[in-house]
């Protein structure tokens, strides 16, 4: 008899479950996606529309959207600190890019495949005295980069043992600590460091010979979403595989690297 009661206990759970799913995935109409704002040509804020963010990113997973048949908005809500916290909170359904650490996988899910490649420089005035080619040679220097910010599981394992690297909450106050001497350099991806610096004309900002890292970019589901079911995460990850096989952020980098030109020319 307690054998039967626990079968029926089991499937009802089990029906109850599955309801609560299709429930999630049918009132599930569009997902609200923000991201970094200080990452052109990924993310960057629209100019006639500030409260949306526009780029490579943005595009992509729209497209996204529409190959698995849900509407997507992609919303500025602050700085990349902030961003994160309300995928904490479920407040957000999805990230568009993210680097992968141990610590954001207990409040979102990774999204498979990865969507795009970058890679993480280190940022000095020209006149630097000391050349940087290695990690090493960053220790005993005051460093820079934004709030909250990852550069793979290896390097911030690195930072935090051996360097001294404050954060900022952007990217423009970041670079202009560094400009004005107040930081040694800067850790942050080369599109998107070589964006800003252009647009503010900080051609005595220069790149590190060498990559610090190379990380790939991944969506990433809120888990307290009530968006996020395994249901709408596999179509969601098909969806990106599909757009990865066909090149198609090749191309959104390439019409948005040529689109945050015109805007800063």
């Amino acid at each position: 008899m307690a054998g039967t009661c626990a079968l029926l206990l089991l499937l009802l759970t089990g029906s109850a479950t599955s309801l609560h799913a299709a429930d999630a995935d049918a009132t599930c109409q569009r997902l609200l996606v923000s991201g970094n704002p200080d990452y052109p040509p990924y993310l960057w804020p629209n100019p006639d529309n500030p409260a949306e963010l526009i780029g490579a990113n943005a595009q992509f997973i729209i497209e996204v959207g529409k190959e698995a048949g849900i509407a997507i908005s992609v919303v500025n809500d602050g700085p990349w600190g902030r961003v994160q916290e309300e995928m904490r909170r479920g407040h957000l359904d999805l990230i568009a890019g993210a680097f992968f650490t141990p610590q954001r996988t207990l409040y979102m899910d990774y999204l498979q495949p990865a969507f795009q490649g970058t890679r993480t420089k280190v940022w000095t005035r020209n006149n630097f005295p000391r050349d940087i080619t290695r990690w090493q040679d960053l220790i005993g220097l005051e460093g820079v980069t934004v709030i909250n910010n990852s550069f793979g599981t290896k390097f911030d394992s690195f930072a935090q043992d051996k360097l001294t690297l404050r954060e900022s909450p952007t990217l423009a106050q970041s670079l202009r600590l560094v400009e004005l001497g107040r930081a040694d350099y800067l850790v942050y991806e080369d599109f998107p460091a070589a964006a800003f610096i252009a647009k503010n004309n900080l051609s005595e900002i220069v790149a590190s010979p060498v990559d610090i890292s190379s990380e790939d970019l991944f969506i990433t589901m809120s888990r307290s979403s009530p968006c996020n079911t395994e249901t709408l995460r596999v179509r969601l990850s098909a969806a990106i595989r599909k757009l990865v096989d066909d090149g198609l952020m090749k191309k959104l980098l390439a019409s948005n690297i040529e689109q945050w030109g015109r805007l800063t020319n």
